[in-house]
């Protein structure tokens, strides 16, 4: 009996019951965790924009956090050409600009519209990792 008695109290202490769930478990589960949105779903321009400068090898701010549907606008201030490229795509196929169109006084913008993290470079002063690049972290909306 004694046996009996402390496994009960330690099943009450810990919350353990001899139910089943309730029908709203599942419920109570799903509202209290958070998803990540698909990369496949993206959202609308908001009519913001956040400025980056491209000055003499460093991109100022060199991080930035938007939020989905922003507009990151970069301008080359300095006295180089340089270039905008992800850094998975050193050639700038998929977004970015390449140095013929960042000449000194040019810029490029982008709207980002899906959550993620974009890491990029100027391929002539930096590397993903070093001297010229920078990161625009995208947030839901």
């Amino acid at each position: 009996m004694r046996t009996l008695c402390i496994v009960t109290a330690l099943a009450l202490l810990t919350g353990v019951t001899a139910c089943g769930a309730d029908a709203d478990d599942s419920i109570k589960a799903l509202s209290s965790t958070t998803t990540a949105v698909p990369s496949d779903v993206s959202f609308p321009p908001n009519g913001e924009t956040v400025n980056v400068l491209s000055l003499d090898n460093n991109f100022i701010p060199q991080v930035i956090e938007v939020k989905a549907g922003t507009e990151v606008l970069w301008e080359n201030n300095g006295r180089n050409p340089h270039n905008v490229v992800p850094a998975e795509d050193p050639k700038a196929t998929e977004w970015g600009v390449l140095e013929a169109a960042f000449q000194p006084k040019d810029t490029y913008s982008r709207v980002f519209d899906r959550p993620g993290t974009y890491v990029y470079y100027c391929t002539i002063h930096g590397t993903p990792k070093a001297a010229m690049f920078g990161t625009v972290i995208v947030t839901e909306p």
